[in-house]
């Protein structure tokens, strides 16, 4: 664990502690961001460290620092951990100094990372990347303002009452829709789908989480699955939650993490599609896993090789 207010890497997890006056824990005052570290490498992480610090500026978290000492913080943290894979989160704060509502009690903002083994999603037994999830619309949690929604902030709560709803409905993570009837995002998971004429359709991103994940994948659907033959186009277009309840949409998917996407292969005990993994869903599946443990793809930037010492 890195943290700024310590001054620099710990690696006794006795010491890998927050301070309780930080306004990151009493009053959620602070942001974060992910990314993967496979094979020693570090994927995608100047895209997300661009995203921490789009959401610390709407936040209004004062920083002093700049994307490139941000990345080497992190990169440092993966070094003296010696960790060649693993998950990796950050966040930044506005730091400890009392227990008001006022960050002006705090004389500095502080960053945490923390290099850790990912813990599975979707469950226990079989993967659910390979054998679809069963997903259900909640009902009684509402969806985060769109101020919350699109900054990826340390307010996480909907989040989790999203999850807890979707499995005691019998889903997995959970699907949104908004007053409007149409299909917004899971608890941390951006959703897409395949419609009847081979588009590849995902919701517009206002009031609701840009996230990475599904940018890469309609980027990777249009530069390999229209020319496969698979998909025939991407769209980013409002999806009415009854469309996909019909013969409209061939396959349905969530996405995020860098290389998480889940397959859905029944929406409240309604199948979508033939009710099993779709080929589109497979193939991206087999591109991000590529591209993200292969190194097979992407841009030279994408990869940020950790010095490991000897």
């Amino acid at each position: 664990m890195f943290s700024s207010w310590l001054g620099g890497v710990v690696t006794d997890p006795a010491l890998m502690q927050i301070p309780l006056d930080d306004h990151l824990v009493h009053r959620g005052h602070g942001v974060f961001d992910t990314c993967t570290l496979a094979s020693g490498r570090l994927y995608r992480l100047g895209i997300h460290i661009e995203r921490l610090l789009r959401s610390a500026a709407l936040a209004r978290i004062d920083h002093p620092w700049t994307k490139d000492e941000l990345i080497e913080m992190v990169v440092e943290t993966a070094s003296t951990a010696a960790i060649r894979d693993g998950a990796v989160r950050y966040w930044m704060t506005v730091g400890p100094g009392g227990f008001s509502p006022s960050p002006r009690e705090c004389p500095e903002a502080c960053f945490y990372c923390i290099i850790f083994d990912p813990t599975p999603l979707g469950g226990e037994g079989a993967d659910p990347m390979h054998t679809g999830v069963p997903e259900v619309t909640v009902l009684d949690t509402p969806m985060k303002p769109p101020l919350l929604a699109t900054i990826k902030s340390n307010n996480y709560l909907l989040n989790v009452l999203t999850h807890m709803e979707a499995v005691d409905r019998g889903g997995t993570f959970g699907v949104l829709v908004d007053g409007e009837g149409y299909v917004a995002e899971s608890c941390v998971l951006n959703a897409a789908f395949i419609t009847s004429e081979g588009v590849l359709r995902t919701p517009p991103f206002d009031g609701i989480l840009s996230g990475t994940t599904i940018r890469r994948v309609m980027d990777l659907a249009s530069e390999k699955l229209t020319s496969e033959g698979l998909i025939s186009s991407v769209s980013q277009a409002p999806v009415p939650a009854d469309e996909v309840r019909g013969e409209s949409i061939s396959e349905m998917f969530l996405c995020g993490g860098d290389t998480h996407l889940y397959p859905v292969t029944s929406w409240d005990g309604t199948a979508v599609g033939t009710g099993t993994v779709g080929p589109v869903a497979q193939r991206l599946i087999e591109l991000l896993d590529a591209e993200a443990f292969g190194g097979t793809g992407g841009e030279a930037s994408d990869f940020i090789d950790v010095p490991y010492g000897d």
